[in-house]
C-alpha cells in the first residue's frame, strides 16, 4: 500500500487550528514541537489563551507596565490583549495569521489588524509596544534583526517603551561557555496528524539587543531577570 504524504501547513495556521478546536470542544489539544529536527516538547493549546493568574511573573509585570496606546505584536490567540482590554487599555492586536485574527476579533474593544509587522504602516505611533514569548524571534535571523529594530523605532512614540522578553542562555546557571548555541532555531509543529512547514525563530541574546539599541540611541534596561529569561524595557 502506498504511504500517504503528511499534510503540511503554515506554522501559525496549525497553532490557531489547535486553539480554535480547544475552544470549540472544551477539550485539551496538544501541539508537538520539533527543534532543529529533534522532537523536543509539547504544548497544550490552552496555554495560548491562559489567564493573567496562569501567566509567568515576567508576563504579569510586563502587562502591569502597559500604558497609553498599546501595540501587541504577534498577538496570537489574544491572551495578553484580552487581559489589557479588561483594564480599559487601548490595544491594537497585530497578527499575520487569519485563524488567530478570527479569535482576536472576539475580544471586546480591541483593534485587530491582520498584517505582517514588516508591512504594517499605521498612521500613529504607540506608547507601549509588547513583544512577549520571545517576540523578537519574528525577525527569524541575525541579519534581519536590525530591520526589525528600525521598524520598532518608527512605531514607538517619543516617550514610549518597548517591553520585550528574551531568552539569553548565557545568563542560565547551566550555561556551558564551551558549547555556544545557535540563536537561529528551526522549528516544526505537529497537530492532528498534520505537520507545519519548517520555520526559523531567532533567539537574540542581550548582547545582540544592546547592539541594536546603541545603534539607534535607544535606552535598554533589564526589569526582570530569572535564569535565562530577561524582560527588557527599551525607550528613546
Amino acid at each position: 500500500m502506498e504511504s500517504k504524504s503528511p499534510i503540511i501547513e503554515l506554522p501559525n495556521s496549525l497553532l490557531s487550528e489547535a486553539v480554535g478546536d480547544h475552544i470549540k470542544s472544551g477539550k485539551e489539544k496538544i501541539i508537538t514541537i520539533w527543534l532543529n529536527g529533534v522532537k523536543d516538547d509539547s504544548y497544550r493549546a490552552s496555554y495560548f489563551i491562559r489567564s493573567f493568574n496562569e501567566m509567568p511573573e515576567y508576563e504579569q509585570i510586563a502587562l502591569s507596565l502597559c500604558e497609553g496606546s498599546i501595540l501587541d505584536i504577534g498577538a496570537g490567540a489574544g491572551a495578553h490583549s484580552a487581559f489589557l482590554t479588561t483594564k480599559n487599555k487601548m490595544v491594537t492586536a497585530l497578527e499575520s495569521d487569519s485563524g488567530f485574527v478570527t479569535l482576536l476579533s472576539l475580544i471586546p474593544n480591541a483593534t485587530v489588524v491582520h498584517q505582517d509587522l514588516f508591512n504594517y504602516k499605521p498612521t500613529q505611533t504607540f506608547d507601549t509596544i509588547l513583544l512577549l514569548m520571545n517576540g523578537l524571534g519574528i525577525s527569524q535571523s541575525v541579519s534581519k534583526l536590525p530591520e526589525m529594530f528600525d521598524k520598532l523605532a518608527v512605531l514607538l512614540s517619543e516617550k514610549g517603551k518597548i517591553l520585550v522578553e528574551i531568552t539569553d542562555y548565557k545568563h542560565s546557571p547551566e550555561y556551558d561557555p564551551d558549547t555556544m548555541y545557535n540563536p537561529e532555531v528551526t522549528f516544526r509543529l505537529m497537530y492532528n496528524k498534520k505537520f507545519s512547514e519548517e520555520f526559523t525563530w531567532l533567539y537574540p541574546d542581550l548582547e545582540m539587543v544592546t547592539e541594536q539599541c546603541e545603534r539607534l540611541n535607544l535606552k535598554n534596561n533589564i526589569i526582570y531577570h530569572e535564569d535565562e529569561t530577561l524582560l527588557l524595557e527599551i525607550s528613546k
